[in-house]
């Protein structure tokens, strides 16, 4: 199966290599998922059962994978609440109950004391040229 994802030449250029980045790490995942589903690693010849280093590889994505799309959501739901969204709305969109919802954006307002995430910033003004040598 082969999956595309696409992108305008806007987006291509906004977003520069992090689209990449994050293609890899979901495409880790989805490998995970078919090998915690089988207990077989399809990409090692011979459909040997995953190793060690084989689910240190999908963590180590995920510790990469979990914090950008955190940043991202964090980043879209301020975008929404400034574009006049309302609490309930943001519910049914999120599929959470109101007080949680509260709870979402009781977070969000604290991090507005400075303390917002470093990934949420990466997802709002992070552009490639501004990263020169960083391997985050």
């Amino acid at each position: 199966m082969e999956i595309t994802i696409s992108l305008t030449a806007a987006e291509v250029r906004c977003i520069g290599d992090d689209a990449l980045k994050l293609t890899e790490i979901l495409d880790s995942h989805l490998w995970a998922m078919a090998m915690l589903r089988t207990g077989v690693n399809f990409r090692d010849s011979g459909s040997l059962p995953p190793t060690l280093g084989d689910w240190a590889a999908v963590l180590w994505g995920g510790g990469r994978l979990t914090p950008r799309l955190q940043g991202i959501r964090s980043g879209a739901i301020r975008a929404f609440m400034a574009a006049g969204g309302t609490e309930e709305r943001l519910a049914d969109v999120l599929g959470l109950d109101r007080p949680t919802v509260e709870e979402v954006l009781g977070r969000l307002r604290a991090g507005d004391n400075g303390d917002t995430s470093d990934f949420e910033l990466w997802a709002m003004t992070r552009k490639p040229e501004d990263r020169a040598g960083e391997s985050a």
